[in-house]
């Protein structure tokens, strides 16, 4: 991997707060991704792109997060511009989860797979067949947001997929769910996370908003009160991200590896503000006081803490002495936060959250956006250059800046 300067010394910045920059952001960056993502000879998406911004079309894994997260883009996409080839598209993911990812014998589905190179569409080998929550509330959330944009054929597809959660990974006694079962159901992993918790509850809430079934709004309440309440306390307030089999804080798990990619040692601030947003979209349905005081919290000490006062940004994460310990700034941290920075400015009425969402726009514009090629970077270096890679471990998704800009349209119109 090598690093070069990020592309963007950008002067003239657009109104941020404008619905019409926010959808033509979102109309840009799925310009980047459509059609040529498009796998139209074995079905899904192509997940890996190469430095100049082509499709890799060799027959690289598909991994189940990213498979699901670009259904959902086209998904959002489709219901704001109303548009009926981002519809076709997303039910184009749709079809290769339940035809390459879905299990039919045990109903779960595989974390990772290849298609084979032959005449049948449907070929498929299975890389990693463990079933993973964090990928599954991806998939309840394509099928939700798919279902809502106009796919009325789908809709027992979501309540399935929470069924299957319900099943094999929800623990009563927990209230929470585990994190990793093997593919015949019947070895769970004794790691416990809040990372597939977090997702999980994002994906009961765009259930609730796809169907209005209230079962789902409930569990979202639930897991929302047990992850950043009730855990949190064992942290002063704060979330850590890893536990053993009795929910208590592994300060031991990853020891060292700041860096991994979905399970990093360390206080994730991203992960502070995904919740913030995570809590205010719950106060929209449940008026719920503790939801935006706790939203509040955790949004100001990822910003005490891990804001970069010198090159902007905010750095991936911290050790348990408040000190950096992962200075890197990756888009998705970015992206989060900026949605949750607008949420509290309208809740709350504030010009202190307005000007940190017009600051992170800012430095996310002059840095984090590639304006060439139209996406995001994934990750810069502490000094904002951005690295240059020729594939990523889960895909490139462009996934929370999509999803980010959809929930401020929502919020600020």
């Amino acid at each position: 991997m090598s690093s070069t300067s990020s592309n963007n010394q950008v002067t003239n910045m657009p109104n941020f707060r404008s619905t019409d920059f926010l959808r033509e952001h979102i109309s840009s960056i799925l310009s980047f991704y459509y059609p040529q993502c498009l796998d139209n000879k074995h079905g899904g998406y192509f997940q890996q792109f190469d430095n100049q911004g082509n499709v890799c079309t060799y027959n690289s894994p598909r991994h189940l997060v990213s498979s699901s997260r670009l259904t959902v883009n086209f998904a959002v996409a489709a219901k704001l511009f109303n548009n009926d080839d981002y519809l076709k598209t997303a039910l184009h993911g749709v079809n290769y989860l339940k035809s390459h990812h879905f299990n039919e014998k045990t109903g779960g589905y595989a974390w990772l797979v290849e298609n084979i190179q032959t005449n049948d569409r449907n070929d498929k080998n299975v890389i990693d067949a463990d079933n993973h929550c964090y990928g599954i509330a991806f998939v309840l959330m394509a099928y939700a947001r798919t279902y809502q944009a106009g796919a009325d054929e789908i809709y027992d597809f979501i309540e399935e997929t929470y069924d299957l959660m319900e099943k094999h990974f929800w623990r009563e006694q927990d209230q929470l769910y585990v994190d990793v079962i093997d593919e015949k159901f019947e070895h769970t992993s004794a790691y416990r996370g809040q990372n597939a918790n977090m997702h999980c509850c994002e994906a009961m809430i765009c259930a609730y908003e796809a169907t209005g079934e209230q079962h789902y709004l409930d569990r979202a309440l639930v897991v929302a009160h047990r992850i950043t309440v009730e855990l949190a306390k064992q942290c002063n307030g704060m979330i850590w991200e890893h536990y053993d089999r009795q929910w208590q804080v592994d300060f031991e798990y990853n020891a060292g590896d700041t860096e991994n990619k979905l399970r990093p040692w360390g206080y994730q601030p991203g992960h502070f503000t995904e919740w913030t947003k995570l809590l205010l979209l719950i106060h929209k349905y449940s008026a719920e006081p503790w939801l935006v005081l706790r939203a509040k919290v955790l949004f100001d000490k990822a910003m005490e803490v891990a804001f970069d006062r010198e090159n902007g940004g905010i750095h991936y994460g911290f050790d348990l002495t408040g000190d950096i310990c992962s200075a890197g700034k990756y888009s998705w941290v970015q992206a989060e936060t900026i949605a949750a920075a607008a949420m509290l400015a309208t809740t709350l009425n504030s010009g202190i959250y307005e000007c940190i969402y017009q600051q992170l726009w800012q430095y996310s514009w002059t840095h984090m956006i590639d304006h060439n090629l139209k996406c995001w970077h994934r990750n810069l270096t502490h000094d904002n250059k951005a690295f240059t890679q020729s594939s990523v471990a889960m895909g490139r998704t462009d996934y929370h800046s999509i999803c980010a800009c959809t929930e401020i349209i929502s919020t600020i119109s």
